[in-house]
This record gives C-alpha cells, sequence and structure tokens, in this order.
C-alpha cells in the first residue's frame, strides 16, 4: 500500500518537472527516457535480478514494456500542452476507466475508485471553469490526454500479468525506458540541434528530475501492482492528480479555486481508500500476490 502511495506522490512532483524547461519536449522526454533506463537497470542489476531484455521474451512482459514506453512518451506530450488542474482531468479519469479491467479488487474498492472519477472529475471542471479563457485547450492536446489514459491502464494490466508470471519489475522498466529512448531519441536529436544552451540546460534539469522520481515511482509501483490490483492502482492516480493541480498552482501560477480544491482532497481522499481496501481484499484471497512485494523475484522461465 505504501509502495503505490509513495509512487503517487512522485508522479505528481513529475507531472509538474515535465513543465518545466524551455527545450522541446521530446529533448525532455529522450532525456528521461535514457536516465531512468541508466536507474532502472542499476536496480535491478544491484538486486541480481533479471538481464532488462529478458521481459520482451514473453507476451505479457512485450506488451508492458511497449505500452509503458508509450505512456511515458504521451505523459510527456500531455503535461507540457495542459495547465496542471487541466491535465489531472486526464489522471482522474483513469481510475473509472480501469474498472473495465476484469481485476477484481472487492466492491468497497470498486466503488472508492468510481467515487474518486467522480469527485475529481468534479473538482477539475470547476477548476476549468475558474480558469476562464486560459483553459482553452486544442484538439490534439485532448486527443494525446484520452491516449494517455487508455494507454496507462493497458500498461498497468499488462505490467501486472507480466510481474505475476514472473518478469522483474525494475526489468520492465528498465526495457519500457529503453524502448521510449529509441522511438524517441532521432526526433529529440534532430529538434535539438538548432536549440540555444540555455533551453538544452532546462530541459536536462527537468528530464533529471522527472527521470530520477518518475523511474523510483514505476518501479514501485510495478512491484505492487499483482497485490493492489489494476483498478485500486489506478485510483491513487487521484493523489498524483491532486499533487499535479497543487504543484501548479504553487509553482507555475495555475489557477484553482476553493471548491475544485476541496473536490480533489476527496478524490485522492477516496483513492487513497480503494489502495487500502483493494490490496487487503486481494490479499486475504490469495496472499500468493505479496511475493513481488519484496523484490526477490525468480528469472522468468525462457
Amino acid at each position: 500500500m505504501l509502495d503505490v502511495l509513495g509512487a503517487s506522490l512522485l508522479f505528481a512532483v513529475c507531472n509538474v518537472a515535465w513543465r518545466y524547461g524551455e527545450g522541446p519536449t521530446t529533448e525532455i522526454v529522450f532525456v528521461r527516457a535514457a536516465l531512468g533506463a541508466v536507474l532502472a537497470w542499476a536496480i535491478a542489476r544491484r538486486g541480481g535480478r533479471q538481464p532488462w531484455w529478458l521481459p520482451l521474451r514473453t507476451r505479457a512482459g512485450a506488451l508492458a514494456v511497449l505500452t509503458s514506453g508509450a505512456g511515458m512518451i504521451a505523459a510527456g506530450t500531455m503535461f507540457r500542452s495542459l495547465d496542471g488542474p487541466l491535465a489531472a482531468l486526464a489522471i482522474a479519469c483513469t481510475p473509472a476507466v480501469a474498472l473495465l479491467v476484469r481485476d477484481r479488487v472487492g466492491s468497497l474498492a470498486t466503488a472508492a475508485a468510481l467515487g474518486s472519477s467522480a469527485a475529481a472529475a468534479a473538482g477539475i471542471s470547476l477548476a476549468a471553469t475558474d480558469a476562464g479563457p486560459a483553459a482553452s485547450i486544442g484538439a490534439g492536446a485532448v486527443a494525446v490526454a484520452v491516449a494517455f489514459v487508455a494507454v496507462e491502464v493497458v500498461s498497468m494490466r499488462s505490467s501486472q500479468l507480466a510481474v505475476e508470471q514472473g518478469c522483474d519489475p525494475a526489468a520492465v522498466v528498465t526495457a519500457s525506458m529503453v524502448v521510449a529512448a529509441v522511438a524517441i531519441g532521432p526526433l529529440a536529436i534532430a529538434q535539438g540541434v538548432g536549440a540555444g544552451r540555455s533551453a538544452l540546460l532546462s530541459s536536462l534539469v527537468a528530464a533529471t528530475v522527472v527521470a530520477v522520481l518518475g523511474t523510483l515511482g514505476r518501479v514501485l509501483r510495478t512491484v505492487a501492482l499483482p497485490a493492489a490490483g489494476v483498478p485500486a492502482v489506478a485510483a491513487s492516480q487521484q493523489v498524483t492528480a491532486v499533487g499535479t493541480a497543487l504543484g501548479g498552482v504553487v509553482l507555475l501560477g495555475d489557477p484553482l479555486g476553493v471548491a475544485g480544491a476541496l473536490w480533489g482532497v476527496l478524490a485522492a481522499g477516496l483513492g487513497a481508500f480503494a489502495v487500502v481496501a483493494g490490496t487487503r481484499w486481494r490479499l486475504r484471497r490469495d496472499g500468493r500476490l505479496a511475493r513481488p512485494l519484496d523484490l526477490g523475484l525468480e528469472p522468468a522461465a525462457d
């Protein structure tokens, strides 16, 4: 439970950091993926676990790697296209979409996850109203946000299945970073040629923050997916959404009214409750789901 909620807070900081820096989005995503791959590889190597490429040899592992990499690219694009309170709307929708996944977490956790999405949607709608004309967004940004939600849910489910089948969480995260870096690397290099030194420096700072905290968050979340369940982990995104919105208000001057903030806090509370209730329900039914939490996984069979 603490793994999931801790990861949510790390993601909130990352989402704000995505918006910092003057360089092209592709550069920040590329550097974040490259540095994240090194960090995740170091985590896996220190534990003496699987090589980073091994998850690619299983169907669930390959799907987890590809969707996680795509989700990271979509996240970087989305958070640099939308204001904090509005970008949080995409995160807030994730628990409701995750309920479509066939992964049971119990009635209490399910109700809390659905309620968290409803509360978050109400709060962020108020935030958009407070923002006025500044809240207007383009169709491209909306499309990226919708894609982010879909890819995020598929990524969580496939990562859960991969870990349950014996893939190491750190190896899954490492491989996803490598895939993302390879996919966006050529475009990032091409766009970075004409960028100034100050833009490159600010991009590097933002990418480093996102790489360190985001990679740790992804490893923690991937480890906890079998025990907590996809809908409950998705509900923890409400904690991330509140942190993202508040970070945008405090650090970047985004507008957010009192009513919107209170709805957001309610959504975060319901999301945290869903994590606790879902994890307890699943572990009571099958204690073996807690085995990945000790990070002592055996290598997956060839």
